[in-house]
């Protein structure tokens, strides 16, 4: 399926927040009990149709350990928005928050004005962070707050399709998009010449539709 604008997320969040649960209940619309925990990095890629565009979204999922964090900051240096997860169950993955954005905030440095939403998930669960301190939060934040269950698929397509929204409504974003577009398409037709100059054959795709697009960062307001 070809699309007009390609975008990178990362989910960002404690351990056993739900986060490869959240996104495999956008992902495939299903809900599964055993999945393992994730070991370093991963992703989904899904599309959607927003403002009559068709956008290729891409969203890594990140491991919550210690030991893996060095791992999920050199990646949301190539992404366009985060999305931090707690799990309203257990508070002490809400208080962890403030740590999570202190940390994308002191390792992306001058990009650190990415778009951010904060979701509260496991809402089918008895919960111990109430709904309104979620919001104040992420208020306090400057952020967008949503509240999903991955069990009973409440509310996690509306959370990630209003990331995105925000990202292809913002200029300063389609501008850098527009940029890149034309520097990786003049990138591509050079290499393609210099390839047949030099009577090499080589397979050259100057699609702008290829999985392997890429896109610059956005740098919006600041938000979290």
């Amino acid at each position: 399926m070809n699309y007009d604008i390609k975008l990178q997320l990362i989910v960002m969040g404690d351990s056993e927040v739900g986060k490869t649960s959240l996104l495999y209940r956008y992902q495939e619309n299903k809900f599964s009990k055993n999945h393992l925990a994730t070991v370093g990095i991963d992703y989904f890629t899904k599309d959607e149709k927003i403002n009559d565009k068709t956008i290729r979204i891409k969203i890594w999922d990140t491991a919550g350990q210690e030991r893996y964090k060095s791992l999920t900051y050199a990646f949301s240096r190539n992404a366009n928005g985060i999305i931090l997860v707690f799990d309203v169950s257990k508070k002490e993955t809400f208080e962890n928050l403030k740590f999570w954005i202190a940390s994308v905030n002191s390792n992306l440095g001058e990009k650190n004005e990415l778009k951010k939403i904060i979701i509260g998930n496991k809402i089918d669960q008895e919960r111990n962070v109430p709904k309104e301190e979620g919001e104040a939060f992420a208020s306090e934040n400057n952020c967008f707050y949503f509240e999903t269950s991955a069990k009973e698929n409440i509310g996690i397509s509306e959370a990630i399709r209003a990331i995105v929204k925000l990202l292809v409504e913002d200029p300063k974003f389609m501008i850098n998009f527009t940029k890149q577009n034309s520097k990786d398409d003049k990138s591509k037709t050079d290499n393609k010449s210099n390839y047949e100059n030099s009577g090499q054959k080589q397979n050259v795709n100057l699609n702008k539709n290829s999985d392997t697009y890429s896109l610059s960062l956005s740098t919006s307001k600041k938000c979290c």
